[in-house]
């Protein structure tokens, strides 16, 4: 009996030690639970940073990939009233000339679900494509598909329909062209200054019938933003910061290579490449 005794006094010790461990681990799980986006109401609200040596890698990477930044595709270099549109233009002989030196280089589009995915070898490149632009449709499509190219483009979804931008048919015949649809907010809203519920309700808006990448309207975002488009499930955001993405790339801050008329494409890449390498200083880049 006095064994009997023992082994019942053993095993209620077990139960109530079990008890007691599970009673700490949800404990532990219930206060470091965390609302999908709890605003971080003591956070800096900050400006987009440069990209300098502090925001390489550090760690050795063996793929770099270049994700390409466009705007308008349209003749636009006569027009001395407004250098910031010139800046933001590419001709369409220009794009042809590009996409052309690239393809003889022995590059390789692929989508940023892709990149986002792991589907990428030694010279795959990404080419984007900012706001929505009527020309986007009229003379980048036809380049793309002549080069067999693809491309992803971010659509301000308030802006489709107005005059200079495209509409929802023309977007539908980029996705059934094999084309990669991003959102890009509702109103190109500031991210960096947004009120938190406008940010999640313009990015979550200009999602809608989007694929699952985004880019931040004019490069600026926050630690809030990034919270928000991890919590929506996006699964690649990219920015204006410069440099080539890698594997070891944050995929909700992949920097771009912005395009301009006179670029240099293929020495503007192998600089971005060198410098991700660390074998040459941001300040050595290019000035075009």
């Amino acid at each position: 009996m006095k064994g009997v005794f023992l082994y019942l006094v053993a095993g209620m010790m077990l139960i109530g030690g079990g008890l007691v461990w599970v009673a700490l681990f949800h404990g532990i799980q219930s206060s470091s639970a965390k609302p999908l986006f709890e605003q971080k109401k003591n956070e800096a609200v900050s400006e987009p940073f440069v990209q300098n040596d502090s925001t390489v890698p550090s760690v050795s990477s063996s793929v770099y990939v270049p994700i390409l930044m466009y705007h308008y595709i349209r003749d636009y270099q006569d027009r001395t009233d407004d250098p910031l549109g010139i800046q933001l233009s590419v001709s369409p002989k220009t794009l042809d000339k590009q996409l052309s030196i690239l393809k003889d280089a022995g590059y390789e589009t692929i989508s940023l679900e892709d990149f986002a995915n792991g589907k990428y070898k030694p010279k795959s490149m990404i080419i984007t494509f900012d706001d929505g632009y009527d020309n986007h449709y009229t003379a980048a499509l036809p380049i793309l598909e002549k080069y067999k190219d693809t491309a992803t483009f971010f659509i301000v979804s308030g802006f489709l329909g107005r005059t200079g931008y495209m509409t929802t048919p023309q977007i539908q015949q980029l996705k059934l062209a094999g084309m990669e649809i991003g959102g890009h907010t509702v109103t190109h809203l500031n991210l960096a200054n947004a009120q938190y519920e406008k940010a999640i309700s313009e990015i979550s808006a200009s999602m809608r019938s989007r694929d699952s990448v985004f880019a931040y309207p004019s490069g600026k975002y926050n630690p809030v933003t990034l919270d928000i488009v991890s919590g929506l499930g996006i699964k690649a955001a990219v920015t204006t910061n410069l440099g080539v993405a890698t594997e070891t790339s944050s995929m909700f801050e992949l920097p771009r290579i912005r395009v301009k008329e006179h670029t240099d494409l293929l020495k503007r890449i192998n600089e971005e490449v060198a410098i991700a390498k660390k074998q040459l200083s941001p300040s050595q880049r290019s000035k075009d």
